[in-house]
């Protein structure tokens, strides 16, 4: 998992060099995709990238950009 991710990451980094949009996609039922996609069952759907080409005047999500403060988030014990 961590190997996938970290070509997956690359991946969306390459895109992004390219002009190219990509959005990974984690939100899905890998054993209905892993059937649709015939994979063998030694194989497992991990997540799924899109490539593409955002359509004009898209943006993300207002709070794909939010962050906390740093004190809701971290603890010095």
């Amino acid at each position: 998992m961590e190997d996938a991710s970290i070509v997956a990451t690359h991946m969306n980094l390459a895109a992004a060099n390219a002009n190219v949009d990509s959005c990974w996609i984690n939100f899905f039922d890998p054993d209905k995709l892993a059937k649709t996609l015939n994979l063998p069952e030694n194989e497992e759907v991990l997540m799924i990238m899109d490539l593409g080409y955002a359509a004009p005047n898209t943006k993300p999500l207002d709070n794909h950009s939010s962050r906390k403060a740093i004190g809701e988030i971290v603890k010095y014990i």
